[in-house]
């Protein structure tokens, strides 16, 4: 096995070799980073491709090189605050749709286009990466190419890895690892942006028992639309019994109006932060940002349906809305897309935490 997940101190984890110990499947090509073009005077080098790429100049190189570090890094977690954990999911939220999204036959090809863009925006910018990477790569049919150059990704990497396994001896002093090992992390990139094209099978969330009814919704999302189309209150109860065992066990007190109280949700939520996410928790979160991404993004109107399959339960309802506003920000995205107005949905707002409080009005 040349390569094993280890773990840092901070909770954070890496795929590392297991003969280098200290070097990581994202890290080892950091220390062939281009130089950096737009620091000092004009440039006057070349990219290590260019004769293979004529088209290709150093500001080229250095996008190319940002998108292979940002591809390798899926398979890194970095949790090291609430900001750093809102973007991993985020990143590998879009990377597990963008496996999906070719199967999925309740939507037509140009729907299947727009949440692919969405998600594979997202899959950069949570990374995150600068704005000249966020907007440099468009998908061509299922490639993905740098849209300036016309390069394919696929051929690019391979070119890249095939260069430095080939002249590994020049580059002794900046490549510990082997040839073999070289040539491996190629082929898992490979793999990686096969994923992110949804030219690979489609990943799946593991079952585990209690779980079935949503892991099943979460790994088949035509099933969850043809649930949600043919009975709305069977997805909705699926989301309370998921609920009903997740962090969000605590009897939340309402006042006088029956409105949550929000210092006591905020406090769960916060103390939760500080705690292992469990795979029900996990899931709950994959199911409702799957109801944003599936539902939402081509529908707003029917958040007001979930306001009301849980109104009558409103630390529910508090928890569930406020979770779908809060723990990413796709809605965010969407509603300014769309020139969406909340102001125009005080039925939902009125059971926002503090926190979708502060970030949405």
């Amino acid at each position: 096995m040349m390569m094993a997940f280890g773990q840092y101190e901070d909770d954070s984890a890496a795929l590392f070799f297991a003969d280098h110990p200290d070097e990581t499947f994202s890290g080892w090509i950091s220390e062939l980073r281009p130089k950096d073009p737009y620091y000092g005077s004009k440039p006057d080098w070349k990219p290590v491709l260019a004769e293979k790429y004529e088209q290709l100049n150093v500001y080229d190189e250095m996008i190319l090189y940002y998108l292979l570090f940002t591809i390798n890094s899926t398979l890194s977690v970095n949790v090291y605050n609430t900001y750093s954990a809102m973007n991993d999911f985020m990143k590998n939220y879009s990377f597990l749709q963008l496996s999906h999204l070719h199967d999925i036959s309740r939507l037509d090809d140009g729907e299947k286009q727009q949440l692919r863009d969405f998600f594979f925006f997202f899959y950069l910018y949570a990374h995150p990466v600068n704005d000249e990477t966020l907007h440099a790569c468009s998908f061509h049919a299922q490639h993905l190419i740098h849209t300036k150059t016309g390069i394919h990704l696929k051929d690019y990497f391979a070119a890249y890895y095939d260069h430095y396994s080939s002249h590994r001896d020049k580059y002794g002093e900046q490549i510990v690892i082997s040839a073999k090992e070289i040539h491996a992390c190629k082929h898992l990139t490979l793999e990686l942006l096969q994923v992110l094209e949804g030219r690979s099978n489609r990943l799946s969330m593991p079952l585990e028992k209690g779980l079935e009814p949503a892991i099943h919704l979460i790994n088949d999302v035509d099933n969850m639309l043809k649930l949600y189309a043919d009975d709305p209150a069977a997805l909705f109860q699926i989301m309370r019994d998921l609920l009903a065992g997740s962090t969000m066990h605590t009897t939340i007190e309402t006042n006088d109006n029956g409105e949550p109280n929000n210092s006591l949700i905020n406090a769960l939520q916060e103390d939760s932060l500080q705690k292992p996410v469990s795979y029900r928790d996990h899931c709950f979160t994959l199911l409702l940002q799957n109801y944003v991404s599936y539902v939402l993004f081509f529908d707003f109107e029917e958040i007001r349906s979930v306001v009301h399959a849980f109104q009558d339960t409103p630390e529910e309802c508090s928890f569930i809305l406020s979770k779908m506003f809060t723990d990413t920000i796709f809605l965010q995205r969407m509603m300014k897309q769309q020139q969406i107005d909340l102001a125009q949905y005080p039925e939902v707002t009125r059971f926002f935490n503090e926190d979708a409080k502060q970030w949405y009005l």
